[in-house]
């Protein structure tokens, strides 16, 4: 009996995943979903680096993230993405430190991405590092930096052993608000968001009309108690509950899952909610954190990261 040589033995494999097959009646693992770059080998070093890439027209032109390469990178196995979006005035190196995600211990293998804003003149605001939120964000509207998340995630499936139904996004601020952005709009490349200290949703206000995003992202929403930079809410974490309500009526939630106990900060702090077509969370949290991420932000977000994999 002839036998498939090996190579293209590979080559079918790697096919079936890329069209992301349904696992085989023979095993319940995972079909990981490929990206192109798998056998290819990456064009950067092992550890922490900044790289400099052409977004296009759309993206704004030549961009900048900060990328942490697995020491023990195997362009065979498929990679997941986690993307962290810096605060204001911040970029990719300094909000890496701050975001702590990699040193929680996962063993996942995982692509690290920072991204860096571009200074920019908004109007009423002054010139700042910050993100574009899309088509409704008046003064910061314009899609200049989802396409330039795009095209990193395209960039690294092109280079890279990606697997492109294991994409994450999180963000503090600023970045917060650009996590949930991109959790809404590229909501058909995104996995799960964790959104911390982010503005009032006005983002997803399409003149009155709320929009509707594609695919069925999970979101866990965080928001300080007492936070002391949003100084103009009616009552303590009134801008949290908005974000949270957005996802509520996105997510088609039905109540609070009374069964479910998060154990993260004090009693009752965070919730999940039940009938909702993808994971919600939200946690108003500690008010010692203010406007920072709560103490068990980095753990609890790479634990919840991690749980995809399942």
């Amino acid at each position: 009996m002839a036998t498939t040589p090996p190579l293209l033995l590979l080559a079918l494999t790697l096919a079936t995943a890329c069209k992301g097959q349904a696992p085989t009646e023979e095993t319940d693992e995972p079909v990981s979903v490929a990206s192109p770059g798998c056998e290819t080998e990456s064009p950067y070093l092992a550890g922490v680096q900044q790289v400099t890439f052409d977004a296009g027209t759309e993206g704004d032109g030549e961009r900048g993230f900060s990328l942490t390469l697995p020491a023990d990178y195997d362009s065979r196995v498929p990679h997941r993405v986690v993307i962290g979006y810096a605060g204001t005035n911040w970029v990719g190196e300094q909000i890496r430190p701050y975001l702590n995600l990699e040193s929680q211990g996962s063993t996942v293998p995982t692509l690290y991405v920072y991204p860096d804003p571009l200074w920019r003149d908004f109007a009423g605001w002054g010139n700042l590092g910050g993100w574009t939120l899309g088509p409704h964000a008046t003064p910061a509207d314009g899609e200049g930096d989802l396409s330039f998340t795009s095209q990193i995630l395209d960039h690294l499936e092109e280079t890279h052993c990606v697997d492109t139904d294991q994409v994450f996004v999180t963000g503090h601020s600023w970045g917060g608000d650009m996590a949930h952005v991109a959790a809404c709009f590229l909501g058909d490349r995104i996995t799960a968001a964790v959104p911390v200290a982010a503005n009032s949703p006005y983002w997803f206000d399409d003149t009155g009309s709320t929009i509707t995003c594609p695919g069925d992202v999970a979101v866990w929403n965080l928001f300080g108690s007492a936070d002391d930079y949003f100084t103009n809410q009616s009552y303590p974490g009134e801008i949290g509950d908005q974000g949270r309500d957005f996802w509520l009526t996105e997510l088609g939630c039905d109540g609070v899952d009374q069964n479910t106990a998060l154990p993260f900060g004090a009693e009752g702090e965070c919730l999940e909610y039940t009938g909702c077509e993808s994971v919600l969370r939200y946690c108003l949290y500690e008010s010692s954190a203010g406007h920072q991420v709560p103490s068990y932000y980095s753990e609890a977000t790479m634990a919840w990261f991690d749980s995809f994999q399942d």
